[in-house]
């Protein structure tokens, strides 16, 4: 394993069950998560894929943590890119703490194996998802980058 780490902070005024469920539901994902539907049934052990339009695995991982409005954990596994698919899985956590009106959504990307293809293509794709997560939850809009 490397000591790389990837971590983005994000404020976002909506409610903690709300992000939850934008990180969730496929209904969500696909909006501003380069349109992918995610599927899992969130129980800890259980698989979790995001599927592109196409029917196609985008990213693969397993269930770690699911305590829903607080912490979601699982392995990150890439499927889109042949030399990434060949890679060990990854681990990506989202954090969610209710801060007044808002949620501080933070985000860890880690235990990447060393030489990864993975870690620097995720350090520019985090804050670009997580920026359109923002401006979805808060506006019912997009941006065109995802």
């Amino acid at each position: 394993m490397s000591n790389d780490k990837h971590v983005c902070t994000i404020y976002i005024k909506a409610e903690p069950a709300h992000i939850w469920e934008a990180l969730t539901t496929p209904e969500f994902t696909r909006r501003y998560f380069h349109a992918t539907d995610i599927q899992s049934d969130w129980k800890p052990g259980s698989s979790v894929t995001y599927f592109n339009q196409d029917g196609s695995t985008a990213v693969k991982g397993e269930i770690l943590i699911a305590n829903p409005f607080k912490e979601l954990s699982f392995t990150w596994h890439v499927h889109y890119n042949e030399l990434a698919k060949q890679e060990q899985a990854s681990k990506v956590t989202f954090l969610l703490d209710q801060v007044e009106d808002s949620t501080k959504l933070t985000l860890i990307h880690e235990d990447f194996p060393e030489n990864s293809v993975v870690f620097p293509q995720i350090s520019e794709g985090w804050i670009a998802i997580l920026s359109n997560l923002k401006t979805l939850l808060e506006t019912d809009s997009v941006m065109a980058v995802s």
